[in-house]
């Protein structure tokens, strides 16, 4: 090819293309628009016709579009009505009213209902047509980039840079709104105001850096706890408020230890020093006749310094300032270390695995749920387990009680079952009695014992003999909570699990998010290299769904497919009057 015909080819790949949906009920006036339209070369004009609004509303939901061109008569509504509910459903697309003759003078009209220009089926002129719909398209553009600037300042003017929370100003705009809400509702809100322990310290022994991820930890972990509709913000150094919508004092209490508890999980390690992150937390209502942010953080802060006074690391709430009453952590006392060690406040759930495919049932997962109250959520009730010491002990219980369910969920056979099992449980049982717990039989994989990647922080070297003696004995090994953002690619290479859950952070959103779907096709790879399975967690979303399997996903769960179901209610027990010593040895 001539270098004059790889210049032209290059101009012509480059040449623009303009989509544009017409809405109009004339036949011979499509024609000779779509005609005009056909004629104008620089940019090119892809037309979709529509006679009904309802269609074209349809065709807007799933496919991009530069110009709506509504005419004087679509089939099922006025032009008024049409332009008006284009404009509300997409304002960023510009909408250009036609008009004959008999419409001409309601062209100011259609402009206040949304319409960008208007243009006469009379004066159907190339060059006329063109300034307009070049007008149209670049102030449309204009707009977008002013309202996207202006969405940028004001999310830079309410943001804390560190933690992705609202800073000082955007939560008092939050509050004052939720106090309007409140005040119309007759009800009271519910404020937390958290406080880090020890954080100068922090700084001064580890330094600032490690004090900017102690933070940025901590805001994390409050916001993966409270609801959608809550609003969480920093408004200090090491200080962080919520502002509880649609909540009782209790739930509020409960939500409080449960973050409280989540805080203190996180051990920062830097160099020879370790940390412990612990937190004080004051929960108390506002009357929604309060008037300023300073006076409900106020309030909040007089809440806050009585768990400050009784020894930090604690939650204190009141009902109002003269009421402040301490909160013990998540019934301290020995009734409920009993209970826990001898599984009487335990309940088991199952929650299917699922052949993405055809929606096949192939495994149930077995779950554990505690006590009602802060500590009914598994993630609450082992950092309970953890602070009380006796996580281990009660791992294994969880173990004994889920494999027992197991056992008797399928009539005939043995059910094909999940059960997770922490490393520091699985390095400190002997291996011959984990396989007579989980009853293993001759049909290989009829197990599958799931291992938490949030706490595979060590050396997975030394968990290697006891993984292959399971493995032998025909138990398949999962890496649970693949992608959580701990990732280890050592463990997963030494361990060589057969299966590979991701972690269900690394679906929900997938079909919005390049970057989750590119960061899953690496771990996609991985799996593909090690020949292990792969299981996606938390599917919730039918377009998250379609995504996992155009990626070749197999197997999922989530509540797209079933929530978790109680198998068996928690045993009553009499807590007292009952040998702690005798429970922790029978667990």
């Amino acid at each position: 090819m001539s270098p004059e015909g790889i210049q032209q080819a290059r101009m012509a790949s480059e040449t623009q293309v303009r989509r544009i949906l017409l809405l109009h009920d004339d036949h011979e006036v499509v024609n000779c628009v779509c005609g005009l339209l056909s004629s104008l070369r620089q940019p090119r004009y892809l037309v979709a016709h529509y006679q009904h609004l309802i269609d074209g509303l349809t065709y807007l939901t799933v496919n991009p579009v530069d110009l709506v061109l509504v005419g004087s008569k679509p089939a099922d509504v006025d032009q008024l009505m049409a332009v008006q509910r284009i404009n509300a459903a997409h304002p960023e697309i510009p909408v250009i009213s036609l008009l004959d003759k008999a419409s001409a003078n309601r062209a100011s009209l259609l402009q206040e209902k949304g319409s960008a220009d208007c243009l006469c089926l009379d004066d159907m002129h190339n060059d006329l047509w063109t300034r307009t719909f070049n007008f149209c398209v670049r102030e449309s553009a204009l707009e977008c980039k002013l309202a996207a600037a202006s969405a940028r300042m004001d999310w830079m003017m309410n943001t804390d840079s560190l933690t992705g929370l609202f800073n000082r100003k955007g939560m008092e705009k939050a509050t004052l709104e939720s106090l309007a809400i409140a005040r119309e509702e007759d009800a009271e809100l519910q404020i937390m105001l958290i406080d880090l322990d020890e954080f100068t310290r922090i700084n001064s022994t580890l330094g600032h850096g490690v004090g900017d991820l102690v933070l940025m930890a901590a805001g994390r972990r409050i916001r993966e706890l409270v609801g959608p509709n809550d609003h969480v913000g920093r408004v200090g150094t090491d200080r962080f408020i919520v502002v509880l919508e649609d909540s009782c004092g209790e739930d509020a209490a409960n939500l409080a230890e449960k973050i409280r508890l989540a805080i203190s999980r996180d051990v920062i390690q830097a160099g020879d020093h370790s940390l412990a992150t612990t937190a004080s937390l004051g929960v108390t209502s506002v009357s929604p006749s309060s008037i300023s942010f300073d006076e409900v953080l106020a309030q909040a802060h007089f809440v806050l310094q009585r768990s400050k006074l009784k020894g930090k690391n604690r939650v204190s709430r009141a009902a109002s300032i003269a009421d402040v009453q301490l909160i013990q952590p998540v019934d301290a006392g020995p009734d409920m270390t009993r209970a826990l060690l001898r599984g009487n406040v335990l309940q088991v759930f199952s929650q299917p695995i699922v052949n993405l495919l055809d929606g096949r049932i192939i495994s149930q997962e077995m779950l554990i749920r505690g006590p009602a109250g802060a500590l009914k959520s598994p993630d609450a009730l082992f950092r309970y387990c953890q602070e009380k010491d006796i996580l281990s002990a009660v791992d294994l219980r969880c173990l004994k009680k889920c494999a027992k369910v197991a056992s008797t969920m399928s009539a005939g056979g043995s059910p094909r079952y999940h059960v997770n099992i922490m490393p520091a449980t699985l390095l400190q049982t002997p291996v011959d009695e984990l396989i007579r717990v989980l009853q293993v039989s001759d049909e290989y994989g009829h197990c599958c014992l799931e291992l938490s990647e949030q706490q595979l922080l060590g050396d997975p070297g030394v968990l290697l003999p006891r993984v292959r003696s399971l493995q032998e004995a025909g138990i398949r090994i999962a890496i649970d909570d693949v992608g959580y953002g701990m990732s280890h690619l050592e463990n997963l290479l030494m361990l060589n699990p057969q299966v590979m859950k991701v972690d269900k952070r690394l679906v929900l959103g997938l079909a919005a998010d390049d970057e989750m779907r590119h960061t899953l096709s690496r771990l996609l790879k991985i799996a593909d290299v090690l020949g292990a399975e792969v299981v996606a967690e938390g599917i919730e979303d039918a377009d998250d769904y379609r995504i996992l399997l155009e990626m070749g996903v197999r197997f999922g769960q989530g509540y797209l497919f079933g929530m978790p179901k109680a198998c068996v209610p928690p045993v009553a027990s009499k807590l007292k009057g009952e040998d702690i010593q005798g429970a922790r040895a029978e667990a």
